[in-house]
């Protein structure tokens, strides 16, 4: 694998796991019951994933 791949790979998981952090947060929210974790590590994976795409395009 190069390392292109590798960080397709990480995109990839990265991206489900924000994806399932999204889903707890909006579960969060609409029971009515809002949690700051839930959205702090919705933003950090959310830029990991902004700064993988970035290396993967450039």
């Amino acid at each position: 694998m190069t390392a292109q791949d590798h960080l397709q790979l990480l995109a990839g998981i990265l991206g489900f796991f924000a994806l399932m952090a999204f889903v707890a947060a909006v579960a969060g929210i609409v029971t009515g019951e809002p949690s700051i974790w839930a959205s702090l590590v919705l933003l950090g994976l959310l830029g990991a994933v902004a700064y993988v795409v970035r290396k993967i395009k450039a």
